[in-house]
């Protein structure tokens, strides 16, 4: 950045007026700088300028022949920006279901736990029905530690779906995964699919089950052949799960 601009910046710094205006000025500014400079040493220019508040403050003058207008602008700035000053920043929609907010957002910028509770709500400890944050708790939550439904996270526990690193729930996907329907790097649950598989159904690369089935190669007929054992081992099971189950073995290498 030049000499110039710089100056010119610092000059801007200290102006309150709308964008427009603080262009307008900027170019004049900036204008007058360069046109000095062809004649002139760019330092000796900018000395006999003057200091940056100074010279903001003959523009002020300038643009503000009325005092009141500027403490006008001055108090309009401070209370636009306040908000965003408050250590802590909340939103509730004024929409409701059943009396709770369709959407609640509590956020301390300062990282301290907020909590917040709407159909969608995010914070640190949010409850709702789409849950966002450190410990969501919800229908669908996200975040950290997540506890729902469905549940997506670092640890997610959810009583029909859980994704994570570690995750636990009726059918759960991870690192090390927890569930009736376990797939993972390492998988425990009643139908196991992972590199390292417990279960009654174990299928992958270590295994240890009542029904297992090794996988140190994908062939065609390995889908086959884990649904075989899956209905084999659980013969109520819908077809459609089966189906997804077994599906999944295809993945493993």
């Amino acid at each position: 950045m030049s000499k110039i601009n710089r100056y010119v910046k610092e000059v801007l710094s200290y102006i309150i007026a709308d964008s427009k205006m603080k262009e307008r000025i900027r170019e004049d500014l900036t204008s007058q700088l360069n046109e000095a400079a062809r004649t002139e040493d760019i330092d000796s220019v900018i000395a006999r300028m003057g200091d940056p508040k100074q010279v903001a403050r003959e523009f002020m003058d300038s643009i503000y022949e009325n005092k009141s207008e500027f403490f006008d602008e001055l108090l309009s700035d401070i209370s636009e920006n306040a908000k965003y000053l408050k250590p802590i920043y909340e939103y509730k929609s004024q929409a409701t279901v059943f009396g709770i907010p369709l959407v609640h957002v509590k956020i301390n910028r300062y990282g301290r736990p907020t909590r917040s509770k709407g159909i969608i709500s995010i914070s640190t400890l949010p409850v709702g029905v789409v849950s966002i944050g450190a410990i969501p708790i919800g229908i669908i939550s996200i975040g950290g530690l997540a506890l729902g439904v469905i549940a997506f996270g670092g640890l997610a526990f959810g009583l029909l779906l859980a994704l994570g690193g570690v995750a636990a729930g009726t059918a759960a996907f991870g690192g090390v995964a927890v569930g009736l329907g376990a797939f993972g790097g390492v998988a425990l649950g009643k139908i196991a699919i992972g590199g390292v598989a417990s279960g009654t159904v174990a299928i992958g690369n270590e295994i240890d089950g009542d029904y297992m089935l090794k996988i140190s190669r994908l062939t065609p007929q390995t889908c086959a052949e884990a649904a075989a054992l899956i209905r084999a081992a659980f013969p109520e099971l819908p077809d459609w799960i089966i189906r997804l189950f077994s599906g999944i073995a295809k993945f493993l290498r």
